[in-house]
């Protein structure tokens, strides 16, 4: 139970405040994060994880009390986002359970969410979209018509936010920095999609001098 700022004794979650927290209570929630009403001065029982705000760690903590903290695999510990003509994909090293994201873009914009999840809701205001999905069966979030901007993503899992990256879209080397350098430098090497790669280093003469890398790798940075 909680009592914040001189509100009155309530269960953490219970945000529809029929004494019990059940899917009721997460689309509640869902909606108040949707719709950016989540002054918890308003809104106190919402905020299951009772850290000052109420976000997707809360609709995940809440799923994972519904299911008796029933996990489908390992958690996962980062996430790569990737962008592929309209369609948005979340690849991760194990179990996601919840994805917040906020996107920029055009009236011209129209959004096919994904509907193979716990729960999957969005609310377009203006040039701005807010999405959630909890539980995601598959890596594909939604797909786009329309030019659109990740403004912010949220990944999370039943021990909390996962690190997420953004995949690269086309292949590119970086200037090595610094330059000059003595001893070291470094380059950033993007490669957008699986393959055979070598990176090998010349000198002036056209000499190959050394061989930094050589062989399969993953969509990377």
């Amino acid at each position: 139970a909680c009592a914040s700022a001189g509100a009155p004794l309530c269960t953490l979650g219970d945000a529809n405040g029929d004494n019990s927290i059940s899917i009721l209570d997460l689309v509640v929630i869902v909606q108040l994060i949707l719709t950016q009403d989540t002054d918890i001065a308003d809104h106190p029982c919402a905020d299951y994880n009772d850290d000052g705000t109420i976000t997707i760690l809360d609709l995940v903590s809440i799923v994972s009390y519904i299911l008796d903290g029933n996990g489908r695999e390992i958690d996962a510990t980062s996430a790569t986002m990737k962008i592929d003509d309209g369609s948005l994909s979340i690849v991760a090293n194990g179990s996601v359970d919840g994805i917040q994201m906020t996107l920029s873009h055009g009236a011209d914009f129209a959004i096919d969410l994904m509907d193979n999840a716990f729960l999957a809701e969005y609310k377009t205001t203006g040039n701005q979209t807010i999405l959630i999905v909890l539980r995601p069966e598959g890596e594909k979030i939604f797909t786009a018509n329309g030019d659109f901007e990740v403004v912010e993503v949220i990944v999370a899992n039943s021990s909390g936010m996962v690190d997420v990256a953004m995949a690269p879209t086309e292949f590119s080397l970086s200037s090595a920095y610094p330059n000059p350098f003595n001893p070291t430098t470094s380059l950033t090497l993007a490669v957008p999609e699986a393959g055979s790669v070598s990176v090998q280093v010349y000198n002036i003469m056209g000499q190959v001098v050394a061989t930094l890398a050589s062989g399969h790798m993953d969509a990377n940075t």
